[in-house]
């Protein structure tokens, strides 16, 4: 393989997707207006925390911390694996030109990643807004902290990887379907929601609900990131934990090259490259 071209395709893709959604704007023009979502839901979710710590009496800083780094550190995995699952969406049925870039760049399953790539930068960003933002709101001390930088950006790319290919099988998934591959992209998100340990631990799900959690690798990364992001997050097993998230990630991607591989082929022979299915 061609490691310059393939790398040149891959960086003409994130160019490609930054430009369609920003529609063509100034870099901190966008920024600035795509955070003002994600910038109210922390807002929310603070303030709910500071709500019952005022009524109740009790302030507990580490809940406050939980609560806070779970919110803002889904959007990496939100917006992320949003962006990707909605690539096929919008490119064949929205401007039909799913065909077009399939020609420029053959690997679907990569031009898939490489879309995918922009969004995951825009959620880190939301994500380190979003997580300050919070915790000064929740009156947490920041200089408490003792973020490990290397941990940090090591999670971030195992992140990306396993959130990504759990992207691009959900994305091949919807192929076959028009109208509902927004909604599987939301579902999909909410599941991780739910169970990915962002407001509670997965010890407070019930029980029969706790099982699907060992699906995902996202109560791993979670825990691990916010652990990485302070030391003295207590975490029973750390290196148990990480090599559940390795081994996790590493059967993602595996599962995702075979299954997409076969996606692919089905999507060529019956030839919904170029199809729209509006009805």
């Amino acid at each position: 393989m061609d490691v310059v071209r393939w790398l040149r395709r891959f960086r003409a893709a994130v160019w490609l997707t930054w430009k369609e959604q920003s529609n063509w704007t100034r870099p901190y023009i966008y920024i600035l207006y795509s955070m003002i979502t994600p910038f109210f839901s922390v807002l929310v979710y603070a303030y709910i925390y500071v709500v019952i710590a005022f009524y109740s009496g009790l302030v507990d800083l580490s809940r406050a911390y939980f609560l806070v780094s779970g919110v803002s550190l889904y959007n990496f995995i939100g917006s992320g694996l949003y962006g990707l699952i909605w690539t096929i969406h919008s490119e064949r049925e929205h401007f039909r030109t799913l065909k077009y870039t399939y020609l420029a760049f053959p690997s679907l399953h990569v031009y898939l990643l490489a879309r995918s790539f922009f969004h995951f930068i825009l959620g880190g960003i939301y994500a380190l807004v979003m997580f300050i933002a919070g915790l000064l709101i929740t009156s947490y001390p920041l200089g408490s902290l003792n973020p490990n930088l290397l941990e940090v950006i090591s999670l971030l790319i195992i992140g990306y990887l396993w959130s990504s290919q759990l992207g691009v099988m959900v994305a091949g998934t919807s192929i076959f379907s028009s109208e509902y591959g927004p909604l599987i992209s939301e579902a999909v998100g909410g599941i991780l929601f739910l169970v990915g340990a962002v407001l509670y631990p997965v010890s407070a799900l019930p029980p029969f609900i706790q099982p699907l959690a060992s699906l995902f690798p996202m109560m791993e990364w979670m825990e691990l990131m916010r652990h990485a992001l302070n030391q003295s997050y207590y975490i029973a097993d750390v290196g148990g934990m990480y090599m559940s998230l390795i081994a996790k990630t590493a059967i993602y991607i595996l599962v995702s090259i075979v299954y997409f591989g076969i996606i692919e082929r089905l999507t060529r022979k019956r030839g919904y490259l170029e199809a729209t299915l509006h009805h």
